[in-house]
């Protein structure tokens, strides 16, 4: 009886979309639902509460490599990827890893105390449970990102690829004014918003070209260029090489300046 539970959790795997759950277990998840029972989800089990339309309508925390695919596939959930974990009344999500140990620890602050939540951190040989506030690591593109507000700019940035934030949209969201972030990019990275925005746009890029038979065009359509010219011209900007070459290096010159 799911009602003798204080919250289900459902643990994420590999994605597979494939793959559903038994009618015994689908049973049970929406029974729980429909009896108010909490609904936790650990790093990709949100897709599976939103694919049963248990997130529709909800705030879920989604790891940053997901979140577009999460956007494209579930649009009635307000998923983000610029935080650890999400509660949002009787749901609760994370983006996976570490952030699981930080929303347990959040669990056992509100229901058992603050005091054994950091006994149980110190077990698990933490230096402390993070919070919601806490943002999501960026990745090794940008080391030198110190302050939350720049290292949720760029995550903000890394979740919307396809359509660009304008800055003044990006302040507004870490609720400070363009020249204030504008400040705080150029201490930190020595590099304005947009400049670190097209930085992370390339760099998927690249990723994309290396690792995918995607064509040139549908890999610019991904990074928010306008079309595949406008894209091999900045990427050969920023790379010194065109798309064509990275992906064909023995490819002659004239061809690949032609493509």
């Amino acid at each position: 009886n799911p009602e003798d539970f204080d919250n289900v959790v459902v643990v994420g795997g590999l994605l597979d979309t494939s793959r559903r759950l038994s009618s015994e277990k689908e049973a049970f998840l929406m029974r729980a639902a429909e009896k108010g029972v909490p609904l936790t989800a650990l790093c990709t089990g949100s897709f599976v509460l939103a694919r049963y339309g248990l997130l529709d309508g909800y705030s879920a925390a989604v790891s940053w490599f997901h979140i577009k695919d999460f956007r494209a596939e579930f649009p009635d959930v307000s998923a983000h990827a610029d935080s650890l974990y999400s509660v949002d009344r009787g749901r609760a999500t994370c983006a996976g890893g570490t952030g699981a140990a930080d929303l347990a620890g959040y669990f056992v602050s509100q229901f058992i105390g603050q005091k054994a939540a950091e006994k149980a951190a110190k077990i698990l040989v933490l230096d402390r449970i993070r919070s919601s506030r806490d943002v999501q690591p960026v990745g090794d593109l940008f080391p030198a990102a110190a302050s939350r507000a720049v290292k949720r700019a760029l995550l903000l940035m890394e979740s919307n690829l396809q359509e660009t934030l304008s800055v003044a949209e990006i302040a507004a969201r870490m609720n400070c004014s363009r020249r204030q972030l504008e400040r705080l990019f150029g201490a930190e990275l020595g590099i304005g918003p947009m400049a670190a925005y097209l930085a992370l746009r390339v760099h998927y890029a690249k990723s994309l070209l290396e690792g995918s038979d995607l064509a040139i065009g549908e890999i610019a359509y991904r990074c928010g260029f306008p079309n595949a010219g406008h894209f091999s011209r900045v990427f050969r900007q920023q790379t010194g090489i065109t798309p064509t070459h990275l992906r064909h290096p023995n490819r002659t010159v004239v061809n690949d300046v032609a493509r």
